[in-house]
């Protein structure tokens, strides 16, 4: 007789594929062969946060996942991500050298590792235990690294995506060289937050990359927009994902030319927009004017009270027999007003999913708003709570609920940190 308890493992592995979270530990406790079945899945992604960090005491307090690792090599075999999103000190600037030994020795023995994340300033620690991974695809790193540090980073060389925040002049100086070792993979590339990266060092790298797909080139100070997209529609002209800066200073009269995105296969356009003046809308307006194929628009501003200019909506164009329709916008750290979002919501009907301020108080007015978005299934809150003085108002059950029902294929609502789905129109959080 066939029970529970004894599948073959390799169908309970593809029923706990579809479990995560704390379900995966729950699962883990229930028998011994559901313990063996749940394994793979538990171990497949290992992540050490703040909340950890805080908790993390050798010996007496929270045992770090990589101290786990090290004890039981067996384990790390099933491990495919590892991302590190915070680390432990015991002073000011002092990371707990157990922590750092842990991980380096947990690192060296997860041979399976496809995706490596490490945002603290940790890394010159374990890039000898990142050495040898053939497996290797993904690499997300703050790259303050020294000359000698960067020449065992470019020994890896099977990656398809690689980011670098806060890199060095070293890792900058020598991308143009790795750029050679990675042409064959590297398909996404993120620079963040560097003072290195200008015009000429773009121009020298994209002809190196022909396979590049995604190009995100964020608070480089040195590059501003119009340089980089000249590079990238030059170099990189099959891109599919693009994201960069504008910044606060406006090339002289003499050599403003206002920029277009001249990139046939783009769907993806993401702008972190610094300037708050009325001429920053007629550069962004010129940005749009050859963009007839994008799915995806980010707009993120450097002021939570400064209205979205009508002038940047007006040019989101509507669907049209040579336009692919809009299925995600987001407009972070801006003002919306109701009857802007009315106008959004008449330019893209096909919205699947928006991502601005809620207005709390007046969400009965947004609600109408949106109602002529017949696909529109996600609603994001990215209004920050701490953005004014005093208590912010917060979305209420009967405000979600009424939302759903005016918008008859809203399934999801994402607001103040709390999810809200739709099940057979019974609402639940």
């Amino acid at each position: 007789m066939v029970t529970a308890d004894n599948l073959n493992l390799d169908v309970l592995e593809l029923i706990f594929a579809f479990i995560s979270g704390n379900d995966l530990v729950a699962v883990s406790s229930v028998s011994k062969s559901f313990l063996a079945g749940v394994i793979p899945c538990l171990y497949a992604t290992v992540s050490f946060t703040a909340k950890h960090a805080k908790r993390y005491r050798p010996g007496g307090g929270i045992m770090s996942p990589f101290l786990t690792l090290r004890n039981h090599p067996d384990l790390a075999v099933h491990v495919r991500y590892l991302d590190i999103h915070c680390a432990p000190f015991i002073a000011v600037g002092q990371v707990h050298p157990n922590f750092l030994s842990e991980t380096a020795d947990a690192l060296q023995v997860c041979k399976n590792l496809t995706s490596f994340v490490c945002e603290p300033r940790i890394l010159p620690a374990l890039l000898g235990s990142l050495q040898g991974k053939e497996r290797l695809q993904n690499v997300h790193i703050y790259a303050a690294l020294t000359t000698m540090q960067g020449e065992m980073l470019q020994k890896i060389t099977t990656l398809r995506s690689l980011t670098l925040d806060y890199p060095t002049w070293n890792v900058v100086d020598l991308l143009t060289r790795w750029a050679q070792s990675l042409q064959r993979t590297l398909s996404h590339l993120t620079i963040f937050m560097s003072q290195e990266v200008n015009g000429i060092f773009l121009e020298a790298l994209l002809p190196l990359l022909p396979r590049l797909r995604g190009l995100h080139i964020i608070g480089c100070s040195k590059a501003p927009h119009t340089v980089v997209i000249k590079a990238a529609t030059t170099h990189t002209p099959s891109l599919k994902e693009f994201s960069f800066t504008i910044f606060e200073n406006t090339p002289p009269p003499s050599l403003f030319c206002l920029p277009t995105i001249t990139l046939p296969s783009l769907r993806h356009l993401a702008i972190d927009v610094r300037p708050t003046s009325d001429v920053t809308a007629v550069t962004m307006s010129s940005l749009f004017v050859s963009l007839t194929s994008l799915s995806t628009l980010v707009l993120k501003f450097a002021d939570r009270q400064l209205p979205v200019w009508s002038s940047v909506i007006d040019l989101i164009a509507p669907p049209s027999t040579v336009t692919v329709p809009l299925k995600r916008l987001a407009l972070i750290d801006c003002a919306v007003s109701i009857d802007m979002v009315g106008k959004l919501s008449s330019r893209c009907k096909d919205l699947e999913m928006l991502e601005i301020p809620l207005p709390i108080k007046d969400i009965r007015a947004f609600t109408t708003a949106i109602s002529s978005l017949k696909e529109l299934h996600t609603l994001t809150d990215v209004g920050d709570a701490h953005a004014s003085h005093g208590p912010r108002a917060t979305l209420a059950r009967n405000d979600v609920r009424y939302m759903m029902q005016a918008c008859g294929n809203l399934k999801t609502i994402v607001s103040d940190g709390r999810m809200w789905t739709v099940n057979s129109r019974i609402l639940l959080w």
